[in-house]
């Protein structure tokens, strides 16, 4: 039977959390779905770990990066819907039945994501609900919470392979120059904050990206050519990563998060961890940035 929306996970050494991941997508109910799991170069066996599951479809292959994964697990699809679901992330009850109604009732809609939670640890810190505006400013969309027709995913051509980081955000502009897109208020997704995640590690790279996202927007609006047909690979700066790692190490001590913040200072040369240690003690948890 051909399910109703195919849950794409692509994960790196997902850990114990992939099958968390996993396990709250299968929970999922008022929808046959079917989940694509894209191992990425995996070395923790995370993957192999996975419950016995007719549901489940395993691709294992090298680390090719987040593009190319997805798009691995978009040549498994059938479902009329492909839904995103991060690794290291949930789904909360009730969120593929409420995107898929959403789906199901507007024709002139092919992108939905919903609102979400962000949680530290096993806290939840913020619950985040955001509207598709000024995307060419920003990206209001959490990437794991969407859900898009298959048939313009394929009529984009999958995810741009030139993206190492932003992809997601591209994918979107992509998909409002030719569709609907909605966030509905339903809290459906968990998105986890770790030392980890993107925005801290490779935080210069990403924002790179994402400008070049928004450029490659700019120019379909315009007529003029895409700048991504000429870029080569985007560097970091250094001294910018530096200072992002410095205010996640800040942030995640007003959180009470130790080990998350000993990650980001482990980030940071000698002299800069010297500088930011002391403010950490300091700081009330009331001064988080996500409280």
């Amino acid at each position: 039977m051909t399910p109703d929306v195919d849950v794409v996970i692509p994960v790196r050494n997902g850990g114990r959390l992939l099958r968390d991941a996993v396990d709250s997508v299968l929970a999922q109910e008022g929808v046959a779905l079917r989940v694509v799991v894209v191992d990425d170069g995996s070395t923790d066996d995370a993957v192999r770990r996975l419950p016995t599951d007719p549901r489940i479809v395993i691709v294992e292959g090298p680390a090719q990066g987040i593009p190319r994964a997805l798009n691995t697990g978009l040549e498994q699809c059938t479902a009329p819907y492909v839904a995103r679901q991060d690794a290291d992330d949930t789904s909360l009850p009730g969120r593929l039945a409420a995107e898929l109604d959403y789906l199901d009732a507007n024709a002139g809609i092919d992108l939905v994501a919903t609102a979400f939670e962000v949680v530290v640890g096993d806290r939840v810190v913020a619950t985040t609900t955001t509207l598709p505006v000024r995307m060419l400013d920003k990206n209001p969309i959490c990437a794991g919470s969407t859900v898009v027709r298959r048939e313009i995913l394929r009529e984009l051509g999958g995810y741009r392979s030139v993206f190492a980081f932003s992809s997601d955000y591209d994918m979107w502009l992509r998909c409002v120059s030719v569709s609907g897109v909605a966030i509905l208020p339903v809290v459906g997704y968990r998105y986890r904050l770790s030392a980890d995640m993107t925005t801290v590690r490779n935080a210069s790279r990403q924002g790179a990206y994402a400008e070049l996202a928004r450029a490659s927007a700019r120019a379909r609006l315009s007529g003029a050519p895409d700048p991504v047909d000429h870029v080569g690979v985007l560097d970091a700066d250094p001294a910018a990563d530096v200072e992002v790692a410095a205010w996640w190490a800040r942030e995640f001590a007003a959180l009470g998060a130790w080990r998350e913040s000993l990650q980001c200072l482990r980030q940071l040369p000698a002299r800069r961890a010297a500088q930011v240690v002391p403010g950490l003690l300091a700081r009330p948890r009331s001064q988080a940035g996500w409280t």
